[in-house]
């Protein structure tokens, strides 16, 4: 009930004010389209094809070899975890989220590698962060702000997932048969996934405009929450607004939280692609209380906690934050 009445009230806003709600729109398609789809979709479908193929073991035995002794992965595991440090947020936790589905990650792994793989690619961070800084902004100090405190994340994730393991035994929690989808397949799966990313991007993009034409709000709290919705276009005006260091701070932090949209976007691909069968049995209405607890719980162990993710980005947010300072200090 509680949920019909904030829609409806969202609604009357619409309708109010279609012009606002239309130029969020676009913007959020047009970001969508510029940036988003050719930087995700040739990595999301050769990273299909790659796995499919067997290729994942061969790729990754000398990352493991390398990464073994600090970091408790397999080789899916390392492979996550090259992904989103290349590619960037969402497609770190799309390939945990399909890896942890498939069996080739347990969950405890798979919750660990949400801690630590999914952030903005140094192509993001580079091309398009750095030069709305160019006054003050050097590149070395951003990528250490965002990648520095995986290192404090990765080590307490680990204590907390893995206490007294030193890695985990195999590349599964069971064997996988592989088996090569058609390059279309590989498409058609991209493609949804994508869209999904785009109508998130169109709904934050006018709750932005919104609150960008809302002078009754303190500058200060509109920056904090375009901010905390957005990372590009947060990031965007901080640094029109603010004076630097100030500003490149508040980008730290934007971007290692990576924003409710990015939130969104994670909890998406991480969710999706669940068998039929399982969303079946926790949306039967007519079973017991028991057996509906039962199968809640199932539900919980099968996934990654979304909950949990929120708080790990909470603190990436935090260290990096004080890491670019301190970078300013020392510097």
């Amino acid at each position: 009930m509680k949920k019909s009445v904030g829609l409806a009230i969202l609604m009357v806003f619409l309708l109010l004010y279609p012009r606002f709600a239309a130029e969020g729109a676009r913007y959020g398609l047009l970001l969508w389209y510029t940036s988003v789809v050719p930087s995700l979709f040739p990595f999301m479908v050769l990273s299909s094809l790659i796995v499919s193929s067997g290729g994942v073991s061969l790729l990754m035995k000398p990352v493991r070899a390398f990464l073994g002794p600090w970091l408790p992965l397999s080789e899916n595991g390392c492979y996550t975890l090259i992904s989103g440090l290349l590619c960037g947020c969402p497609m770190g936790a799309k390939t945990c989220g399909d890896f942890v589905r498939e069996g080739k990650l347990s969950v405890q792994e798979g919750r660990f590698l949400m801690a630590i793989c999914n952030h903005p690619s140094p192509m993001f961070l580079l091309g398009f962060v750095c030069p709305l800084f160019e006054a003050g902004m050097h590149p070395s100090r951003l990528l250490l702000s965002i990648y520095l405190p995986l290192l404090p994340l990765a080590a307490l994730a680990k204590r907390i997932y893995f206490p007294g393991l030193p890695s985990p035994a195999s590349n599964g929690s069971r064997p996988q048969v592989q088996t090569a989808p058609a390059l279309d397949t590989a498409i058609l799966a991209a493609a949804e996934i994508l869209c999904r990313i785009g109508g998130y991007l169109m709904l934050f993009s006018i709750v932005i405009v919104f609150l960008r034409r809302s002078p009754w709000l303190p500058a200060s709290l509109r920056l904090f929450l375009m901010g905390a919705m957005e990372m590009t276009t947060g990031v965007r005006e901080v640094s029109a607004s603010l004076p630097f260091p100030d500003s490149g701070t508040a980008a730290a932090a934007i971007l290692a939280f990576g924003g409710i949209c990015g939130i969104f976007q994670t909890r998406a691909v991480t969710a999706s692609g669940w068998p039929e069968e399982k969303k079946s049995r926790t949306d039967d209405g007519g079973s017991s209380p028991k057996d509906r607890e039962g199968r809640t719980e199932d539900k919980k162990i099968a996934g990654l906690s979304i909950r949990q993710y929120i708080l790990w980005k909470l603190l990436h947010s935090a260290l990096a934050a004080v890491i670019f300072r301190l970078l300013g200090v020392l510097g």
